[in-house]
């Protein structure tokens, strides 16, 4: 996992790094292959752009060289070089990310974006209290804002809050910016597991129509904006069984079929990752009515009445879809989980949500509340 961490001159970036680091991350920050660089401290690089005269690491000094590093090399060549410094580790935050170009290369490798936050007047006072080598030339408050100003002027550090995957205001204690990073890192440690169908509506019994796109699209939406999140879209227990295209079956049918042993392994399957993963929270999404993967409501009927599964497969597909209409009218939506969704919350302690595809706004509410 990589974490970059963005904000103004004494917002708390490095303090947000060290918590980080003390949950195991390496920490590096973009200034350090600048100070490496003008120093000829390059030993810990498998390789180095070029080799600048050697000279003292001030703040001017370090502005000017950065320019001209990402002139020449690229918006990332910061961020390769600092990967590049601790590239034997598994975890990294990135201290002081000042660009659009840098953000876009983390997210570009997976990671996250924080952005941290503080007033002017907070920022000076912890700037003179710790009187870094490099801060030396900032005599008074007058003097912190004309370079605080310039750096905005350079960096649009401001506007880069926009492309932030999460926000810190840190104006209070240690202990509370302690915890919000803590809260951060239990997010990222989500993984989700889900349905197939709801992501590739084309695994559906009788094929996809409009509602299964306009579901998958939305549900693509907000895990686009979530990008950090795992998600597992377990097989599908029905297509195993039957495979696709199939008719519509109730609980019963399935049942009867011998779904409930196909089920297990797929239950085994998800209860293997997550003893893998070791998230720090599960959340599980099903299909509301559907006889396999219902969380809170499935489809039942007469077990003695399902059509010949052959014989489905060979219809085309408006025919399909007209069958299947026929089918399922004789079906009852019915309090109660799917096959896989009740031996899940028999084994599996996570938060458990249902998507209906026919009030597919509600249902997306209640998943960004939960994720959020």
């Amino acid at each position: 996992m990589i974490i970059g961490i963005v904000g103004k001159i004494c917002a708390g970036k490095t303090t947000v790094a060290k918590f980080l680091e003390e949950k195991g991350f390496c920490r590096v920050s973009c200034s350090d292959p600048l100070v490496d660089l003008l120093t000829h401290d390059v030993s810990t690089y498998s390789w180095i752009p070029e080799l600048p005269e050697k000279t003292e690491p001030t703040r001017s000094r370090l502005i000017e060289y950065g320019r001209y590093l990402k002139e020449t090399y690229g918006e990332d060549i910061l961020i390769k070089l600092a990967l590049d410094k601790v590239r034997h580790c598994k975890n990294v935050v990135i201290d002081g990310v000042r660009s659009r170009g840098e953000i876009e290369a983390i997210k570009q490798r997976g990671g996250v974006i924080i952005y941290v936050q503080a007033r002017a007047e907070l920022r000076y006072e912890r700037l003179i209290k710790r009187n870094a080598r490099k801060d030396r030339v900032i005599k008074s408050f007058e003097d912190f804002k004309r370079i605080d100003d310039e750096e905005e002027r350079l960096y649009h550090t401001g506007k880069l809050k926009d492309l932030a995957d999460f926000l810190i205001v840190n104006e209070g204690t240690l202990e509370n910016l302690r915890k919000r990073v803590e809260k951060i890192l239990e997010f990222l440690n989500t993984l989700i597991i889900i349905a197939p169908c709801l992501l590739s509506p084309f695994t559906v019994y009788r094929g996809a129509k409009e509602k299964e796109y306009r579901t998958a699209s939305a549900l693509m939406r907000i895990f686009g904006k979530y990008h950090y999140l795992r998600i597992l879209a377990y097989p599908c227990p029905e297509f195993i069984l039957l495979g696709f295209p199939r008719p519509p079956m109730s609980r019963e049918a399935y049942e009867k079929l011998g779904m409930r042993e196909y089920a297990k392994k797929v239950a085994e399957f998800i209860e293997r990752v997550i003893e893998e993963e070791n998230p720090s929270r599960v959340i599980l999404i099903g299909v509301k009515g559907s006889p396999t993967c219902g969380v809170f409501h499935t489809t039942s009927g007469d077990p003695k009445e399902y059509p010949h599964v052959e014989e489905f497969k060979k219809l085309p597909r408006e025919e399909r879809f007209r069958v299947a209409r026929e089918i399922a009218k004789d079906f009852r939506l019915t309090e109660g989980e799917g096959i896989l969704f009740e031996i899940l919350k028999g084994k599996i302690k996570g938060t458990y949500l249902e998507i209906d595809k026919d009030n597919l706004e509600e249902s997306l509410q209640e998943l960004c509340h939960h994720i959020r």
